[in-house]
């Protein structure tokens, strides 16, 4: 048998027959470091299965116990579908049509392997990343061991693609888990680590690395009988089928709307009438894949993938020199930004000395930075060791041994030259100096230092811990390999890192600030809060703006808005509000009321529906003509990284594709 599977000559997988008979079969996709499943994989694949069919199933002897899928990529076992490919049938005219073509040969194709799976143990053994389509093809085998690792991961995240997983995830993820946890996981994108996953049922086995092969032949040997769903979710997916549905889709309305995001409700309907199956009708299909959301947030998924590639380009400086290893971060500054820098910074496996002049600001962190781990890894002793790379450092040592020192301090100019002036001596030479500031030029702040070339601005936004953009900000005296060293360690801490110009308010607030002051000035024309953030959350925004400011805080807004735009005159109610010390969230006053961290409606709203989208597309308008003019004086790069910036900077609304997208996509519509 192994001599005809030679035979076949496949690039992407490899196949073997041990002395137990058992089959083991590896993915590895030839030419990447990540294994997807691209037309040339699945191609091969399709030979594989015939040949499984034909020749191990066909037959009156056994001469096969089992089957064994994995991957010994160091990235993991597969990221699912070739999104490039998919982006590229995206860009035609017929593109539904065409994608519908991948999404049957997929659907059939993993059929085919399910049913080898009734008649053959197989076992599809995970470590690494589990996602789309690669994770459709776990559950299409009848076992799944996932590898006790810190990398081992499930995803189906189709629904942030605006997509669906259409290679039969949809049927059998609530077959294996029920359908609340199932449709839970899809409507979300969200991950399961390798723990979670087996105590969700997921995983059939949670094996250590040096175990699990053994686990993977015990099954074969053993083939146990699957266990059945609870009654309960049995009848939840038959007899309560229709109420099941009804009852999710109103929790997804409350998130979402289908006119915006038409792919989780999409995904509930082919459950509901085709058990997943997207080949019986196309009207489903057709709704997702050719709705303008699907092509905006696969868009959205290109750009999020260049800003990572960023980092990776800049792994080394400019002189060809392999930057420094970094590993000890210095955080001056233990306020909210600060603080969170230090905490996600542990988080990913780095040492952080936190200096403040107030220790009781320090202790606050200390002890907010072992809950925000506790989140992030089940394991006592690796949460132990992580908070003990968390160093209260009042005095600065680590000033003199740290790779990166971050600046976070409050945002004024002479506070900030001052710290610089004193670090500068102490610090290596080699260390990266940054600033986390948000609105002040680089050059104003690096007049405190001897050498100007050393300072980077590295912006983060608030909240750190969920916020993934960091802007890098060059200066006109930047040293080069400074600012590429700024690149890559934003890439280190998996932020992703968007290069800028110095200009006051850099991308990010420069576009922020005139939507938010031209919100408040519409407050000035007598038109209630509610009714402005009402009308910008309808139109697509995660958060409305006045709500925005009041999260921010209004002293800061008055503070950012005071050094951009001068020559605008600046909103009475936002001065009027910071003269009565009610400065939003934090004071828990500010345009609304605000009680143990949520905000107060005190107003009803009071415009119908066309007079709050009309109100939303004045509003928005300055935040588009803000960004196409940064593009024009080139303080970013292109459009494409204008639109990245605004997307993952303020949550402006993913499924349009960004600012300067949705102004083109709406004059195109005009004519």
């Amino acid at each position: 048998m192994l001599e005809k599977i030679e035979s076949l000559e496949l690039e992407h997988w490899k196949t073997s027959l041990d002395s137990k008979t058992i089959m083991w079969i590896e993915l590895c996709h030839k030419g990447k470091s990540t294994n997807t499943l691209s037309s040339s994989v699945m191609k091969e694949l399709d030979i594989l299965v015939s040949f499984i069919e034909k020749e191990v199933l066909n037959t009156n002897k056994k001469i096969c116990a089992g089957i064994i899928f994995f991957s010994n990529q160091p990235s993991g076992f597969c990221a699912g579908a070739d999104v490039k490919e998919f982006t590229d049938v995206a860009k035609k005219s017929e593109w539904a049509q065409a994608s519908l073509e991948i999404v049957t040969k997929g659907w059939l194709l993993y059929e085919r392997i399910e049913k080898i799976s009734r008649r053959l143990p197989t076992v599809a053994k995970v470590k690494g990343f589990c996602f789309g389509g690669g994770f459709e093809f776990a559950l299409a085998c009848k076992f799944i061991v996932a590898v006790d690792h810190d990398s081992t991961s499930f995803s189906l995240p189709e629904v942030k693609l605006g997509i669906y997983p259409g290679w039969g995830g949809i049927k059998r993820l609530p077959q294996r888990i029920g359908i609340f946890q199932g449709m839970s996981l899809m409507l979300s994108g969200k991950f399961l680590n390798a723990r979670k996953a087996f105590k969700a049922g997921v995983a059939d086995v949670l094996a250590p690395e040096r175990t699990a092969d053994l686990a993977c032949e015990r099954l074969i040997k053993q083939n146990p009988k699957k266990k059945d769903l609870s009654f309960f979710n049995q009848v939840l997916a038959g007899p309560l089928k229709r109420l099941v549905c009804i009852f999710i889709k109103n929790n997804i309305k409350k998130r979402v709307k289908e006119r915006h995001y038409p792919a989780p409700f999409g995904i509930l309907d082919l459950w509901k009438y085709h058990n997943g199956n997207p080949t019986v009708e196309t009207q489903i299909h057709n709704r997702i894949v050719g709705s303008p959301t699907a092509k905006n947030l696969l868009r959205v998924y290109q750009l999020q993938e260049s800003l990572k590639g960023l980092a990776k380009k800049y792994t080394k400086g400019s002189d060809g020199q392999v930057p420094p290893i970094l590993n000890h971060i210095h955080v001056i500054g233990a306020g909210t930004m600060g603080g969170d820098i230090a905490i996600w910074c542990v988080l990913k496996g780095l040492k952080v000395t936190l200096q403040d002049v107030s220790t009781s600001q320090i202790a606050k962190i200390l002890k907010k930075a072992p809950l925000e781990v506790k989140r992030k890894f089940g394991n006592k002793y690796k949460q132990m060791k992580i908070c003990d790379m968390l160093i209260p450092d009042p005095s600065g040592h680590g000033i003199k041994k740290a790779d990166v020192i971050i600046e976070a301090a409050t945002e004024n100019l002479k506070i900030k030259q001052e710290i610089f002036a004193k670090i500068e001596n102490d610090a290596m030479p080699t260390a990266l100096l940054c600033s986390n500031t948000s609105s002040i030029k680089i050059e104003e702040i690096a007049k405190g230092l001897k050498d100007t070339s050393r300072l980077v601005g590295v912006h983060f936004f608030n909240p750190v811990l969920r916020m993934p953009l960091v802007e890098i900000i060059k200066s006109k005296n930047c040293d080069q390999n400074f600012f590429d060293l700024a690149i890559n360690f934003t890439g280190k801490i998996k932020k992703l890192p968007l290069p800028v110009k110095s200009s006051p308010g850099f991308l990010v607030n420069a576009v922020l600030m005139p939507y938010l002051l031209s919100a408040m000035r519409t407050v000035d024309n007598g038109i209630s809060p509610e009714d402005i953030d009402s009308a910008m959350v309808n139109w697509g925004m995660p958060m409305g703006p006045i709500e925005l400011v009041d999260t921010v805080g209004l002293d800061v807004c008055l503070a950012v808005g005071n050094t951009m735009t001068n020559d605008d005159p600046t909103p009475i109610c936002l001065k009027d509000l910071n003269q009565k010390d009610h400065l939003g969230k934090k004071s828990n006053r500010g345009f609304y009321k605000w009680e143990k961290g949520k905000k107060v409606k005190e107003r009803k709203l009071k415009l119908n529906d066309d007079e709050q989208r009309n109100l939303a597309e004045n509003l928005i308008q300055p935040l588009i003509n803000r960004t196409s003019e940064l593009v024009t004086e080139g303080i970013v790069e292109s459009e494409e990284m204008a639109d990245a910036g605004v997307i993952f900077g303020t949550g402006f609304a993913p499924f349009l594709g960004g600012p300067i997208n949705f102004s083109k996509n709406k004059k195109i519509e005009s004519l």
